[in-house]
Formats: structure tokens, sequence, C-alpha cells
């Protein structure tokens, strides 16, 4: 990304949810309602033009269109995605997670979801400083703590470890939604080391690309165009990881692999037929003793 703007990604991202949100196909029980709640009040707080136009029925119809012409079922992913990284936040709490690290937040607000409903937890985001500034402005404290720092250039283990909130003893849950994809393969693997160090009691919940069929990182029904987006925005694909791969992947990185999904899980046992893309995949991987 551009290092002094806030990446336009993860503002896609935080409109994308709120598109879904809006779309009546979308079976209730399956949409993360807190975040939708949430994250339109970020939008009006951080982006209030934005945040208005998402509102108003032309102009998702328009960005519909542009979905369709670009890569059809993304906003539905966004919303499905969110929900399963929750039920794995929930998850975790229930079984006595204390801490909550949120690696490359964006305008995400799982952790002021669950600051709100669980208060004794410790809630960390780590992000970019030219995107955690805007998000920090217009989200207040709540009792989150926010570290801004650039992972591309600082080790994730040794910015915890100087941060005061943070507690290396408690059982943790890393979060890096929509994250991986834009580090090098190198980089991805120092990660999941780095949080090895950092919180040796530790879970991660996290979303990579699959392949595509030349290896590529990408979207098999995306246009060409969002590649040249990201090139022209400094936020390109990077890496992906097939399917197969991953528990040998991570097992070299110090981690097992406990769950993985897609996002269209969620509908299964539904009669929708819109269907959202499914190249991007959502794993849980635990860290420690097994």
């Amino acid at each position: 990304m551009k290092p002094d703007k806030p990446s336009r990604t993860a503002l896609i991202v935080a409109g994308g949810l709120q598109l879904a949100g809006a779309r009546a196909s979308l079976p209730a029980a399956v949409l993360p309602v807190d975040a939708l709640r949430l994250g339109e009040q970020l939008l009006r707080r951080a982006y209030p033009r934005l945040a208005y136009l998402l509102r108003k029925a032309w102009f998702q119809r328009l960005c519909g269109l542009v979905e369709a012409a670009t890569l059809p079922g993304i906003c539905m992913h966004f919303a499905l995605r969110k929900q399963i990284l929750r039920r794995h936040a929930q998850a975790a709490l229930a079984a006595g997670c204390t801490q909550v690290i949120v690696v490359g937040a964006g305008f995400d607000t799982l952790c002021a979801e669950l600051k709100a409903a669980r208060p004794d937890v410790c809630c960390i985001e780590i992000d970019h400083p030219a995107t955690q500034a805007v998000k920090r402005a217009a989200a207040g404290g709540d009792g989150i703590a926010f570290i801004a720092a650039d992972l591309a250039r600082q080790d994730l283990s040794s910015v915890l470890a100087t941060h005061p909130a943070f507690h290396r003893a408690a059982s943790t849950l890393f979060v890096a939604e929509g994250l991986l994809m834009y580090m090098p393969l190198n980089a991805v693997r120092a990660l999941f080391e780095q949080m090895a160090t950092a919180a040796p009691h530790c879970h991660v919940a996290f979303t990579w690309l699959q392949p595509l069929a030349n290896g590529h990182p990408g979207f098999r029904q995306g246009s060409r165009l969002i590649d040249v987006w990201l090139r022209w925005r400094g936020e390109p694909f990077l890496s992906s990881m097939a399917r197969p791969g991953l528990a040998s992947f991570l097992a070299d990185a110090g981690f097992e692999l406990e769950r993985l999904e897609v996002s269209g899980d969620l509908l299964n046992g539904t009669d929708l037929t819109e269907r959202p893309i499914e190249d991007e995949y959502v794993a849980l991987a635990s860290a420690g003793p097994h």
C-alpha cells in the first residue's frame, strides 16, 4: 500500500459489508449483525459521504453492477467470512481465551464487538499507521489498545512485547482477515512464527487465497481490472496457498491446522442460489502444546 495513504482495500471491505447487509437475499442468521451496525457507525464518522451513498438504493444498484462485472459474489463473501471469524472468536472466548489481537485490522469492528460483550478481554488492533490513524480517530478508545506498526519492517513479537497491554502468557487469539495475500510467502511464514513466539498459547483465525491454475494468487472469476487496480494502489496480491498444502505449511511454522472452510459453507441447507466467491478460505490453527 502507499505509505502515507489509508488502505483502499480495507475501505472496500467495509463498504462491501454494508452492501451485503442491505441485500434481502442473505438470511439474517448468517449476517454479522453487530459488525454491520458498528461498521456503519464507523464509516459515518470516517467517510460520511461514502456512508451516505451506501444507504441510497441507486448507489447500491450501481455497486452491484460493478461487482457483477469485476468479481461476482465478493460482497456476500465479505459478510460470510466475517461471520465465520466471529464464531471462531466467540468459541475461543468460551474456551478461556482472554486476549484477542487483530493484525491488519483495517476498518473491522471485531474488537469493539468483543469489548462490548466482554470488557474483561484484552483487545489489541495492529495496523499500518496511515490506516489506523483514520480508524482510531473515528472509533475512539472503547478500551481497545491500538498499535501502529508496519509489519513489513517490524517484528510482530517485538512490537507486542513492548506494549503494556499485551500479556505473553495469556491464551490468545490472533485474527488476520484479508491480510496474508498481500504479503510474500516468506513474510507469511515469519508472521506465524512471530505469533507463536509472542504468545506461545495461541490460536490464529485467518483467511488466504487458493492459487489460480497458473500458481499465481487471485480470483478465478475476477476481472483483470482488479489486478491492475491493486497494483496501482500499491496493494497487489503476493501470495496464496493451496488448501492441501496448508497443514504442512502451518506445521513448519509451529501451528496445527484445526479447521478449514469457505464462506459459502454458511449457506449449506438454504435454498439461496446466489453464491459467494470461494477462492479465499477461512482457517483456524493452534500453536503451543496439542
